[in-house]
């Protein structure tokens, strides 16, 4: 099987703040006006913005770990798909942050490889079947995520999607959009 990377089962969240190009080109007409103090007011709000917003996605990014975390432990694996939980895949979600700060991916990495050795443990047994160099780049929450049809890696031929990754996204997503207008709120009123 071939490298499934472009299929990982990722969730991202994002913030933009560019709004206050707006800001700034008001706070430019002020100071052009005579009144030079707005152009250092809507750069102080720029950078509380900024700092806010970085946090917010860490926190955001830590939100959804846990939650896809939680999900995976709980009810992943305990229906007919085929999947045998050990753990693996849920300490494989890791949060990765853009370099500008602005954004949070989110993504189960555990590999084929990585789930035959989990099984093996729990089994207390040695490999039935050799473990591949290609089995170390097949990321199996793909499999987990969106189900397959014919994963011989996991000893079945049809497995059922078990979705973990999206249902915890929209759920996060939808409680982040109010608290990211609260932060920003802060960052331009300095205050509730």
């Amino acid at each position: 099987m071939a490298n499934n990377y472009d299929q990982i089962p990722v969730v991202t969240f994002s913030i933009d703040v560019d709004y206050f190009n707006q800001l700034f080109e008001t706070a430019r007409g002020l100071a052009h006006n005579g009144m030079p103090e707005a152009l250092e007011e809507a750069n102080k709000e720029y950078r509380r913005a900024v700092a806010l917003s970085k946090a917010f996605i860490k926190n955001a990014g830590a939100r959804e770990q846990e939650a896809a975390q939680g999900l995976e432990r709980t009810q992943v694996g305990h229906s007919k798909s085929g999947y045998k939980p050990t753990g693996t895949l849920q300490g494989s979600i890791e949060i990765k942050i853009s370099d500008d700060g602005n954004s949070v991916s989110i993504m189960p990495m555990a590999t084929v490889a990585d789930q035959k050795k989990a099984l093996e443990a729990i089994a207390g047994s040695g490999s039935k079947k050799p473990i591949t160099s290609e089995d170390g780049v097949t990321y199996y929450g793909a499999y987990v995520e969106f189900g397959t049809d014919h994963n011989k890696e996991f000893g079945t031929y049809r497995m059922a999607p078990e979705p973990f990754m999206k249902p915890t996204g929209e759920k996060i997503a939808t409680r982040l959009d109010n608290e990211f207008e609260h932060i920003m709120r802060l960052a331009v009123l300095g205050s509730d």
